[in-house]
């Protein structure tokens, strides 16, 4: 084979339609795989970040509209906020406790023969905003009539507290005119 015969091959017809064949495919798979696919893999990651900050809108969305809510009720509230501070304040206050107890039960006619605090810890200087509680152990004496008001003051307060444990007695050995009751009372407090 010569250089004419081969130069008369290369230039047929076939020949030459087929080399631009390949040539096109060649610049096809060049753009397609340099140029078009880093464009889509481009578009699809940002679609998927697309998807990411909506569902990242919508969160922020639901906690602004939470704050927005709390604001609104604290603000609606605002008047008595400190009922919330009195019926549980940050620290024991075990001077107020005792004093309202004491008024309570001189206000009702009860004679306090005893008082006892127990469960309290004044070191305690955990941040936790976990209920804790003061035991307040009472001993004293009235008619049914005193001690059901004095029960009622204790309930009635602003100082969360309950009644834990009521024991009513009678003096048995000697009895009493005035139908007097022994009253032995625990009673807790609470305290952040």
């Amino acid at each position: 084979m010569n250089k004419s015969t081969l130069k008369d091959k290369l230039q047929a017809k076939k020949v030459t339609d087929y080399s631009y064949m390949i040539l096109l495919f060649v610049s096809f798979a060049f753009f397609t795989f340099f140029v078009i696919r880093p464009n889509v893999l481009t578009i699809f990651s940002l679609q998927e970040e697309l998807g990411k900050l909506h569902i990242l809108d919508t969160g922020y969305e639901n906690v602004i509209k939470k704050i927005v809510d709390i604001q609104s009720f604290l603000e609606e509230n605002r008047t008595d906020l400190y009922l919330l501070d009195e019926a549980l304040p940050s620290l024991p206050q075990i001077n107020k406790i005792v004093d309202d107890t004491q008024y309570s039960a001189s206000a009702s006619g009860i004679k306090l023969n005893s008082m006892a605090l127990s469960n309290v810890d004044l070191k305690d200087k955990s941040s936790e905003f976990t209920r804790k509680k003061i035991s307040i152990n009472i001993d004293g004496g009235a008619n049914f009539l005193n001690s059901k008001d004095f029960i009622g003051d204790i309930v009635d307060g602003r100082r969360l507290k309950i009644i834990k444990q009521l024991n009513f007695s009678q003096d048995t050995q000697n009895g009493t005119e005035s139908g007097a009751l022994k009253l032995i009372m625990e009673i807790e407090g609470y305290y952040l």
